[in-house]
Formats: structure tokens, sequence, C-alpha cells
């Protein structure tokens, strides 16, 4: 499958260089299997220069460039860099990362073994390899080939054209609504919750063919309890509904394959990165002879209660 890689910058070159760095040391990358694109959104405290200069002096094969002239906003960025590479650009599936995710080595081997072990599903829609997961390295590699649902943060994760094709037409509403023109700080909540709140009346449709089919027990809403007058109305919180409502679901390898250190943000403090969980992923690094090749899903822990996730 033709594969893209989308990197995500504004701002914070120190982020930016950590995360192209461990990029730059695998060998999907290195051997130029996957075509890379750095989006970098522009605006005030943009640094673009900074960040160009990041990504020419790191030596990492890319494509190209995509550097905005204005500011789009997290979520426009995100979005257009889908519509860009999926629609327009003609690739069968892209790979999307945030400035602050260090991959091992491995990462893509691993992504990419997973996306193509997923395309026999109906019912997968995005696949990641990274997970908040502690444990040992020794622990843990007995699990490589394990895999849970997942609604965590879209931080780093894999999606196809197949997929994308399912769920973009919501998605192209809630930008041509609610983003085009508008500040992204400075989006419509009060409307954006009304417009999630009927999305989620809608309720999960039904994919048809080879299914993996969960037991519905083991499937979680993304928002299962969360009053409408609260919701989030982030891209990323949209993209999770419109997966679930299109009877899609998310999956993650239980071991991670890289480190989200992004702990200072807009969104996110050291406090608040502790409260969320992040602070207890697992940070090993793997070799390819570790990897496995085989998936099997888990919907049970080893007490017999089932595995659940929200969106977090």
């Amino acid at each position: 499958m033709k594969t893209a890689l989308a990197c995500f910058g504004f701002g914070r070159p120190e982020f930016y260089q950590r995360m192209l760095k461990s990029v730059g040391n695998c060998n999907e990358i290195i051997n130029q299997e996957i075509d890379v694109f750095h989006f970098l959104d522009g605006g005030e405290r943009s640094m673009q220069q900074d960040l160009i200069s990041v990504i020419e002096k790191s030596g990492t094969p890319y494509k190209e460039i995509i550097a905005r002239e204005d500011n789009y906003g997290v979520g426009r960025q995100l979005i257009s860099a889908r519509r860009e590479l999926l629609d327009e650009r003609g690739y069968d599936r892209m790979i999307m990362m945030e400035d602050d995710i260090e991959v091992g080595k491995t990462y893509f081997s691993a992504i990419l073994s997973l996306s193509d072990w997923a395309q026999d599903y109906e019912d997968v829609g995005t696949v990641q390899v990274w997970n908040v997961q502690s444990g040992s390295k020794e622990d843990l590699f007995n699990r490589m080939g394990e895999l849970v649902l997942t609604n965590r943060h879209f931080v780093t994760y894999c999606l196809t054209k197949k997929v994308w094709d399912k769920i973009k037409p919501v998605i192209y509403e809630y930008e041509q609504k609610y983003l085009l023109k508008k500040d992204y700080l400075k989006r419509p909540h009060y409307r954006i919750r009304y417009f999630m709140s009927r999305q989620i009346k809608k309720g999960e449709q039904r994919q048809s063919g080879n299914l993996l089919n969960p037991p519905k027990q083991a499937i979680s809403h993304p928002f299962p309890k969360i009053d409408w007058r609260r919701s989030p109305t982030s891209q990323d919180a949209i993209t999770s509904l419109a997966l679930h409502n299109a009877g899609l679901v998310r999956i993650t390898t239980l071991v991670p394959r890289a480190f989200y250190f992004g702990d200072t943000g807009v969104h996110c403090t050291p406090e608040v990165y502790r409260e969320m969980g992040f602070h207890e992923q697992g940070h090993w690094q793997w070799e390819l002879e570790e990897e496995s090749e085989d998936f099997s899903v888990l919907y049970k822990d080893k007490e017999g209660n089932w595995l659940s996730s929200i969106y977090r």
C-alpha cells in the first residue's frame, strides 16, 4: 500500500527535533518506503523557519514541507492533511504523528504490520501502536502481539483511505460549519456540542463483510456518560464519534512502540499529564526480531472483567 507519514508542527522546535530524530532512526524512513510530509501551521508563534531548519538539518528524508501562510489551528490542520494526502494525492493510508511523540525503531514495522492485519476486517477503523501500559520490558515482551480496543487520544495512529471514506462526510460537515474562517481557539463550542449531541443520537451502524465483530460488552462508547453540554468539541472528538457511529473500532497494541512526552502544551500541563495516566507509559526500545507477526485481541482482563476505554 502507498503510505504517507504526516508530521505536524507549530512552535516547539525542541519537541519537533526530538520527534524527528526518533523517526529518522527507523528503517522504513531511512529506506524511503514511506513518504514523509511536514505540515507546519502558520501565524503568530508558529516558528516556521525554526521548524524548517530542524527538518533540513535532521538528515531525515522527506517528500515535502507544507507551510501554511495562515494559522489553521489544530482542527483544520489535521483535517486538511487527511484531505490532501488521501483524497487528493492518492495515498492508500497515512500515519498521523504529532510533535510530542518519540517512536521506537520498530514503530513503523509494527504499525504497518498491524494495518495490514486489519485489512481483513471491515469493522476495524484506525490502528495504533502507542498505548499507556506499564510493566517491565520482560513482562511486556511476552505480550507483543496482544491488542485491545481503545478510545485514547489520537496522538499517533494509522488511517486507511477506505476507512477515511466512511467517516469523512461528518468530519467535512463539522469543518465546513465550525472551522472555516474561524479561529480554532474561538470555535463556537455551544453549537458544536449541539452538533455532537445529534451525532450521538444517530446510533451505531453495522459494517458488512468479514468482521472482527467484538462482543458488544467490549465496545466502549467514546462518550458514555458525558452531558452534551460538556462534550469535547475538537476534531479528535468528532473523529472518534464518527468512527464509533460507523461501526468501526479503534485498535492498539497493548505494548507501546512509542512514548508520548507532551507534558506541556496548549491543552496539557504536568499535572494533567499525570491525571491522564501518561506517566505510566512503558518506554522501551524493541528489536525487529522481537516484533510479533501474529495478533490477538483481548476483551477481558485477567479477572474476567470486560476491558473498557473512554475518550481521554
